[in-house]
């Protein structure tokens, strides 16, 4: 499916729209803005493919995402959406489905195949990505239900093997704290979906840090080189789905570099909801509550810009207990949890 073809387009938008009312009514609502700029623009050293699969009779009963890493990862296609819809479950679909993203990632050499599913939490009440959170493609997850149970049980018929979890976290931002002074010799910087030119080269090196550090289980995911470039392509791609960001970094002006970064990320058709992505804090700076002090300062600018905002949704991988431990400080909730599952191609 490519970016003019409509019908498709449009069918596809709506199968996600039900299946998102089917099995993840946790999560924002799907964004039409948001959708057609991530088929035409691809994360950064990715190639994406977007099928759409009709019945006999013509019925638009499954949506399938894959990307493929082109500079690392190469032996991976994440599959971040694979939708059955909910009226055509139980025949077999899901399993031809899988079946075809097996054949692609084949075609294009890959040797493992990642889905992705969601669940919903007790008392979650309403994703897609970068860093802490998601802004990157997001997903509606395999053919499970709210409760995970049908994707599990799809993952245990292929034999896949979950190899990751991320705790979905939701802050209703009324509880979230005030900002707190800078401490002395640090400045505070806010701008918005692109990072300014002199500030680009610290958060590529910032970025690379998170890469590195930050737990992904058994996913086994290789770190993300501090290139610049994947810093503006991932510009380029989140204002290409109508995304508008809200960043803030905290800069040590002894030295001018940048210590801590955060941003938040909201949708077009979404205006009460952020996704929290990138949150990191430069290795020789930690300890000193950074991490929530950024947090907090773009909280509040960002609620200024964004009368609407009533919250922000993150996630954080189950093994990352630093993360999840300032986030629950920060006021965050559990809501649900993603789940990530591995199969092999052959």
């Amino acid at each position: 499916m490519g970016p003019d073809d409509i019908r498709a387009g449009d069918d596809v938008f709506d199968l996600r729209v039900l299946a998102h009312k089917t099995d993840t009514p946790q999560l924002p609502p799907p964004c039409r803005a948001d959708f057609d700029g991530s088929v035409r623009v691809a994360p950064p050293a990715t190639v994406t493919e977007e099928w759409a699969g009709y019945d006999e009779e013509l019925r638009c009963v499954v949506s399938i995402r894959l990307e493929f890493p082109v500079e690392e990862n190469l032996d991976t296609c994440m599959a971040p959406v694979l939708v059955v819809h909910p009226a055509f479950r139980r025949r077999g679909h899901g399993r031809h489905a899988v079946a075809f993203a097996r054949e692609r990632a084949a075609a294009r050499g890959r040797s493992r195949l990642v889905l992705v599913s969601d669940s919903g939490g007790a008392g979650s009440s309403g994703s897609d990505g970068s860093g802490e959170g998601g802004d990157g493609s997001g997903g509606s997850g395999t053919t499970g239900s709210g409760d995970g149970g049908a994707a599990s049980a799809i993952a245990a018929a292929l034999g896949a093997r979950e190899i990751m979890r991320l705790t979905h976290l939701r802050l209703a931002v009324a509880d979230a704290p005030a900002p707190w002074p800078a401490p002395d010799g640090l400045t505070v910087r806010h701008w918005g979906s692109t990072v300014p030119d002199d500030l680009v080269h610290e958060a590529a090196r910032l970025e690379s840090t998170l890469s590195q550090d930050a737990p992904t289980g058994d996913l086994g995911w290789e770190p993300q080189p501090a290139h610049i470039s994947r810093i503006r392509d991932f510009e380029r791609m989140r204002i290409a789905r109508g995304r508008r960001a809200h960043q803030c970094g905290i800069l040590d002006g002894a030295t001018g570099r940048m210590v801590a970064w955060t941003a938040l990320s909201m949708t077009t058709a979404n205006p009460d909801n952020a996704l929290q992505a990138v949150t990191v804090v430069d290795p020789a700076y930690r300890g000193r509550d950074l991490g929530r002090l950024v947090k907090a300062l773009n909280l509040a600018h960002c609620r200024a810009a964004e009368p609407g905002l009533t919250h922000v949704d993150s996630w954080n991988a189950e093994a990352n207990v630093h993360m999840r431990r300032v986030n629950a400080d920060f006021g965050f909730r559990e809501a649900g949890a993603r789940h990530m599952w591995e199969t092999s191609v052959r």
